[in-house]
Protein backbone atom coordinates (compact mmCIF):
# COMPACT_ATOMS: atom_id res chain seq x y z
CA UNK A 1 0.00 0.00 0.00
CA UNK A 2 2.96 2.40 0.70
CA UNK A 3 4.35 2.12 -2.72
CA UNK A 4 0.87 2.31 -4.24
CA UNK A 5 0.04 5.86 -2.98
CA UNK A 6 2.90 7.30 -4.03
CA UNK A 7 2.14 5.87 -7.45
CA UNK A 8 -1.32 6.96 -7.68
CA UNK A 9 0.15 10.93 -6.80
CA UNK A 10 2.18 10.74 -9.41
CA UNK A 11 -0.22 10.37 -12.38
CA UNK A 12 1.03 6.90 -12.60
CA UNK A 13 4.22 8.12 -13.56
CA UNK A 14 6.20 6.34 -10.93
CA UNK A 15 5.65 2.91 -11.73
CA UNK A 16 8.87 1.24 -9.86
CA UNK A 17 6.04 -0.83 -8.34
CA UNK A 18 5.85 -3.01 -11.04
CA UNK A 19 9.17 -3.53 -11.61
CA UNK A 20 9.54 -6.30 -9.58
CA UNK A 21 6.33 -7.80 -11.67
CA UNK A 22 7.56 -7.61 -15.19
CA UNK A 23 11.34 -8.26 -14.36
CA UNK A 24 12.25 -11.56 -16.00
CA UNK A 25 12.37 -14.64 -13.15
CA UNK A 26 15.15 -16.64 -13.30
CA UNK A 27 13.86 -19.72 -11.63
CA UNK A 28 11.43 -22.14 -13.90
CA UNK A 29 9.07 -24.75 -12.16
CA UNK A 30 8.18 -27.80 -13.20
CA UNK A 31 4.93 -29.35 -11.85
CA UNK A 32 3.75 -33.17 -12.09
CA UNK A 33 0.74 -34.19 -11.18
CA UNK A 34 -0.10 -37.75 -10.41
CA UNK A 35 -3.93 -38.47 -10.03
CA UNK A 36 -4.67 -42.06 -8.53
CA UNK A 37 -7.06 -43.94 -11.36
CA UNK A 38 -7.81 -46.64 -9.43
CA UNK A 39 -11.13 -48.10 -8.24
CA UNK A 40 -11.31 -46.54 -5.17
CA UNK A 41 -11.51 -43.07 -6.44
CA UNK A 42 -14.48 -43.73 -8.28
CA UNK A 43 -16.06 -44.72 -4.87
CA UNK A 44 -17.49 -40.50 -5.21
CA UNK A 45 -18.02 -38.85 -8.17
CA UNK A 46 -16.93 -35.83 -6.02
CA UNK A 47 -13.64 -36.99 -5.46
CA UNK A 48 -13.09 -37.72 -9.01
CA UNK A 49 -14.23 -34.21 -10.00
CA UNK A 50 -12.20 -32.44 -7.17
CA UNK A 51 -9.25 -34.47 -8.55
CA UNK A 52 -9.54 -32.63 -11.72
CA UNK A 53 -10.04 -29.45 -10.26
CA UNK A 54 -6.23 -29.80 -9.37
CA UNK A 55 -5.48 -29.43 -12.50
CA UNK A 56 -6.47 -26.12 -13.21
CA UNK A 57 -5.64 -24.91 -10.12
CA UNK A 58 -2.18 -25.86 -10.68
CA UNK A 59 -2.20 -24.50 -14.35
CA UNK A 60 -3.59 -21.00 -12.98
CA UNK A 61 -0.50 -20.75 -10.58
CA UNK A 62 1.89 -21.24 -12.97
CA UNK A 63 0.46 -19.15 -15.96
CA UNK A 64 0.86 -16.19 -13.50
CA UNK A 65 4.25 -17.44 -12.20
CA UNK A 66 4.36 -17.49 -16.20
CA UNK A 67 7.94 -19.99 -15.61
CA UNK A 68 6.63 -23.62 -15.71
CA UNK A 69 5.78 -26.72 -17.09
CA UNK A 70 2.97 -28.85 -16.31
CA UNK A 71 3.08 -32.84 -16.53
CA UNK A 72 0.15 -35.07 -15.91
CA UNK A 73 0.34 -38.82 -14.99
CA UNK A 74 -2.39 -41.52 -14.05
CA UNK A 75 -1.04 -43.97 -12.01
CA UNK A 76 -2.43 -47.27 -10.78
CA UNK A 77 -2.02 -50.69 -12.01
CA UNK A 78 0.60 -48.70 -14.63
CA UNK A 79 1.59 -45.18 -15.03
CA UNK A 80 0.76 -43.26 -17.77
CA UNK A 81 1.89 -40.01 -19.32
CA UNK A 82 -1.36 -37.81 -20.13
CA UNK A 83 0.66 -34.88 -20.64
CA UNK A 84 4.05 -34.04 -21.33
CA UNK A 85 6.64 -30.83 -19.97
CA UNK A 86 7.28 -29.56 -23.14
CA UNK A 87 3.52 -29.10 -24.57
CA UNK A 88 0.96 -26.46 -23.28
CA UNK A 89 -1.54 -26.98 -20.53
CA UNK A 90 -4.57 -25.00 -22.29
CA UNK A 91 -8.03 -25.76 -22.14
CA UNK A 92 -7.97 -28.70 -25.51
CA UNK A 93 -4.69 -30.52 -23.76
CA UNK A 94 -6.99 -30.48 -20.04
CA UNK A 95 -9.97 -32.01 -21.84
CA UNK A 96 -8.07 -34.79 -23.46
CA UNK A 97 -6.34 -35.43 -20.14
CA UNK A 98 -9.13 -35.77 -17.93
CA UNK A 99 -10.93 -38.38 -21.10
CA UNK A 100 -8.29 -41.21 -20.43
CA UNK A 101 -9.14 -41.06 -16.68
CA UNK A 102 -10.91 -44.41 -16.18
CA UNK A 103 -10.56 -44.90 -12.51
CA UNK A 104 -11.07 -48.83 -13.06
CA UNK A 105 -7.54 -49.81 -12.24
CA UNK A 106 -7.59 -53.05 -9.34
CA UNK A 107 -4.88 -51.73 -7.58
CA UNK A 108 -2.43 -48.40 -7.00
CA UNK A 109 1.69 -49.03 -7.60
CA UNK A 110 3.03 -45.95 -6.06
CA UNK A 111 6.34 -47.88 -6.56
CA UNK A 112 6.09 -48.00 -9.82
CA UNK A 113 4.82 -44.29 -10.10
CA UNK A 114 8.12 -42.74 -8.25
CA UNK A 115 10.05 -45.02 -10.68
CA UNK A 116 8.56 -43.65 -13.49
CA UNK A 117 8.29 -39.92 -12.18
CA UNK A 118 12.20 -39.75 -11.66
CA UNK A 119 12.90 -40.92 -15.31
CA UNK A 120 10.27 -38.15 -16.99
CA UNK A 121 12.04 -35.59 -14.60
CA UNK A 122 15.34 -36.41 -15.77
CA UNK A 123 14.16 -36.23 -19.64
CA UNK A 124 12.40 -32.91 -19.00
CA UNK A 125 15.17 -31.12 -17.60
CA UNK A 126 17.27 -31.48 -20.70
CA UNK A 127 14.35 -29.43 -22.35
CA UNK A 128 14.74 -26.54 -18.88
CA UNK A 129 15.78 -23.12 -20.63
CA UNK A 130 17.49 -22.33 -16.86
CA UNK A 131 20.32 -23.79 -15.40
CA UNK A 132 19.74 -26.90 -12.70
CA UNK A 133 20.29 -24.61 -9.72
CA UNK A 134 17.06 -22.38 -11.27
CA UNK A 135 15.22 -25.05 -11.86
CA UNK A 136 12.62 -26.33 -9.06
CA UNK A 137 10.61 -29.52 -9.15
CA UNK A 138 7.43 -30.26 -7.26
CA UNK A 139 5.47 -33.57 -7.83
CA UNK A 140 1.74 -33.94 -6.34
CA UNK A 141 0.31 -37.32 -5.93
CA UNK A 142 -3.42 -37.40 -5.35
CA UNK A 143 -4.50 -40.57 -3.56
CA UNK A 144 -5.99 -42.73 -0.99
CA UNK A 145 -2.36 -43.00 0.46
CA UNK A 146 -2.11 -46.83 0.49
CA UNK A 147 0.69 -47.66 -0.96
CA UNK A 148 3.14 -50.82 -0.48
CA UNK A 149 7.06 -51.35 0.23
CA UNK A 150 7.60 -48.57 2.85
CA UNK A 151 10.88 -49.09 2.45
CA UNK A 152 11.58 -48.99 -0.98
CA UNK A 153 9.70 -45.91 -1.22
CA UNK A 154 11.57 -43.90 1.84
CA UNK A 155 14.83 -44.38 -0.83
CA UNK A 156 12.68 -43.13 -3.94
CA UNK A 157 11.65 -39.84 -2.14
CA UNK A 158 15.43 -39.45 -0.85
CA UNK A 159 16.71 -39.92 -4.52
CA UNK A 160 14.09 -37.37 -5.53
CA UNK A 161 15.16 -34.70 -2.79
CA UNK A 162 18.24 -35.04 -4.01
CA UNK A 163 17.76 -34.38 -7.48
CA UNK A 164 16.00 -31.10 -6.25
CA UNK A 165 12.18 -32.79 -6.95
CA UNK A 166 9.97 -32.02 -3.53
CA UNK A 167 7.04 -34.48 -3.33
CA UNK A 168 3.83 -33.75 -1.63
CA UNK A 169 1.29 -36.08 -1.31
CA UNK A 170 -2.15 -35.00 -0.49
CA UNK A 171 -4.02 -38.48 0.87
CA UNK A 172 -7.79 -38.66 0.15
CA UNK A 173 -8.78 -40.06 3.22
CA UNK A 174 -11.22 -42.88 2.79
CA UNK A 175 -13.03 -41.84 5.56
CA UNK A 176 -14.09 -38.64 3.37
CA UNK A 177 -14.74 -40.52 0.06
CA UNK A 178 -16.95 -43.29 2.06
CA UNK A 179 -18.71 -39.94 4.10
CA UNK A 180 -19.36 -38.60 0.53
CA UNK A 181 -20.77 -41.97 -0.97
CA UNK A 182 -23.02 -42.08 2.25
CA UNK A 183 -21.60 -45.14 3.66
CA UNK A 184 -23.17 -45.90 7.26
CA UNK A 185 -19.66 -46.15 8.87
CA UNK A 186 -17.28 -43.65 7.58
CA UNK A 187 -14.80 -44.31 9.93
CA UNK A 188 -14.64 -47.73 9.66
CA UNK A 189 -11.45 -47.36 6.58
CA UNK A 190 -10.18 -44.15 7.71
CA UNK A 191 -6.35 -43.86 7.07
CA UNK A 192 -5.89 -42.61 10.48
CA UNK A 193 -7.02 -45.54 12.08
CA UNK A 194 -5.02 -48.06 9.77
CA UNK A 195 -2.15 -50.02 11.26
CA UNK A 196 0.92 -51.36 9.13
CA UNK A 197 1.88 -54.74 9.63
CA UNK A 198 5.70 -55.70 8.94
CA UNK A 199 7.86 -58.72 10.69
CA UNK A 200 11.18 -57.94 12.05
CA UNK A 201 13.70 -60.56 13.45
CA UNK A 202 13.50 -60.42 17.21
CA UNK A 203 16.28 -60.77 20.10
CA UNK A 204 16.05 -64.29 20.05
CA UNK A 205 16.77 -64.50 16.06
CA UNK A 206 13.44 -65.37 14.99
CA UNK A 207 11.02 -63.06 13.00
CA UNK A 208 8.21 -61.43 15.37
CA UNK A 209 5.49 -59.32 13.83
CA UNK A 210 5.46 -55.92 14.42
CA UNK A 211 2.27 -53.74 14.18
CA UNK A 212 2.05 -49.59 13.90
CA UNK A 213 0.00 -47.00 13.03
CA UNK A 214 0.17 -46.82 9.85
CA UNK A 215 0.92 -43.05 9.41
CA UNK A 216 3.98 -43.42 11.52
CA UNK A 217 5.54 -45.40 8.76
CA UNK A 218 4.18 -43.23 5.65
CA UNK A 219 7.82 -42.81 3.61
CA UNK A 220 6.49 -39.84 2.29
CA UNK A 221 7.63 -36.57 4.50
CA UNK A 222 5.64 -33.82 2.88
CA UNK A 223 1.56 -35.09 3.36
CA UNK A 224 -1.38 -34.24 4.09
CA UNK A 225 -4.67 -35.97 4.73
CA UNK A 226 -7.55 -34.39 3.26
CA UNK A 227 -10.57 -35.62 5.73
CA UNK A 228 -13.35 -33.25 3.78
CA UNK A 229 -12.66 -33.89 -0.04
CA UNK A 230 -14.65 -30.46 -0.64
CA UNK A 231 -11.29 -28.61 1.06
CA UNK A 232 -9.26 -30.13 -1.68
CA UNK A 233 -8.99 -27.04 -4.07
CA UNK A 234 -7.85 -24.74 -0.70
CA UNK A 235 -5.30 -27.44 0.73
CA UNK A 236 -3.88 -27.87 -2.75
CA UNK A 237 -3.48 -23.58 -2.89
CA UNK A 238 -2.14 -23.33 0.28
CA UNK A 239 0.28 -26.19 -0.67
CA UNK A 240 1.63 -24.19 -3.66
CA UNK A 241 1.74 -21.28 -1.71
CA UNK A 242 4.22 -22.09 0.74
CA UNK A 243 6.70 -24.00 -1.77
CA UNK A 244 6.51 -21.13 -3.87
CA UNK A 245 7.16 -19.38 -0.79
CA UNK A 246 9.92 -21.21 0.30
CA UNK A 247 11.99 -21.24 -3.19
CA UNK A 248 11.24 -17.83 -2.88
CA UNK A 249 13.39 -17.75 -0.04
CA UNK A 250 16.45 -19.71 -1.71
Amino acid sequence: MKRIIPYIASDFRKDKIWLRRTKPARREYQVMVAVDNSKSMAQSTQAVELAYETLALVTTALNQLEVGQLAVVSFGADVSLLHPFDCPFDSEAGARVLSRFTFVDDKTDVVQLMDASLQLFDAAAVTASTTAEDLWRLQLVISDGVCQDHARLLRQVRAAMEQRIMTVFIVLDRSAIAAAADDVDPEKDSIMNTQHVSFVTGPDGKMEMKVERYLDTFPFKYYVVLRDIHGLPTVLAETLRQYFSLVGSE
